[in-house]
This record gives structure tokens, C-alpha cells and sequence, in this order.
């Protein structure tokens, strides 16, 4: 039997999970990535950002980035959302339809190679 499952593993078929609920919380949501790491500081994040929410209750949220809506859904209890997007430290939040934040969380950008600090003064007395 252990082969079996081995087998729909390799074949990239897994073995049926039971349900479970995806947060303890009325409503919650997973935002990936929340920290995107670029090569140089002050440059943008290109990444695939995906966002999957989950309420106890039907819901017609609005996902937004910064002010800028994305995507709607209407009497849901479950929601996702993925697109490649170029970004910068912004906030990321989940609205209902009064315009009133549900959730949010920033998006981080960091960078491998931080913009160099100057050591000594520009200038010298000397």
C-alpha cells in the first residue's frame, strides 16, 4: 500500500485531504509574497502577488492596492486573486462595500544592496 501513495506522489497526484477551516478568525486571509527582496534599493518589486480570503459570512469586499481597487466580489465567502504586479512599500487591504478596511497588511521591499551611506562628512574643516 505504501507504494501506491508513493507512486501518486511521484505522479503528482496527492491523497485527498480532509477539510479543514483555513483560519480560526471570522475572516482572514493569506497575502503572498508580503516581503519581495530586489537587487538594487529604490527599485520596484516584480512578483506574482496572490491573495486568498476566507469569512465565516458572505461578504462583497473589494481587494486594493494602495487606493487603487483590483478586484471585487460579490456574496462570497471565499476570494482569491493573482497577477504579476511591479510594486513598491504599499498597503495592500481588503474593503467592504462602505470603503471600510476588513484587512491589511503592508507590502515590504527590500533590497540585497542598500544605498551606500556616506562614512565621513562631505566637507572638512582640515
Amino acid at each position: 500500500m505504501h507504494g501506491f501513495w508513493l507512486l501518486l506522489a511521484l505522479n503528482g497526484v496527492t491523497a485527498p485531504q480532509a477539510a479543514s477551516a483555513p483560519c480560526a478568525a471570522a475572516l482572514c486571509w493569506n497575502v503572498k509574497p508580503q516581503i519581495c527582496v530586489t537587487e538594487q534599493a529604490n527599485q520596484p518589486c516584480q512578483s506574482d502577488l496572490q491573495v486568498q480570503w476566507y469569512s465565516e459570512q458572505k461578504l462583497s469586499p473589494c481587494l486594493f492596492l494602495a487606493e487603487q481597487l483590483i478586484q471585487c466580489w460579490q456574496d462570497a465567502t471565499t476570494g482569491q486573486w493573482q497577477q504579476p504586479l511591479s510594486w513598491q512599500h504599499t498597503e495592500l487591504s481588503l474593503r467592504n462595500s462602505n470603503n471600510v478596511v476588513l484587512l491589511q497588511t503592508e507590502l515590504k521591499v527590500l533590497s540585497r544592496k542598500p544605498m551606500r551611506r556616506r562614512i565621513a562628512s562631505p566637507w572638512s574643516i582640515f
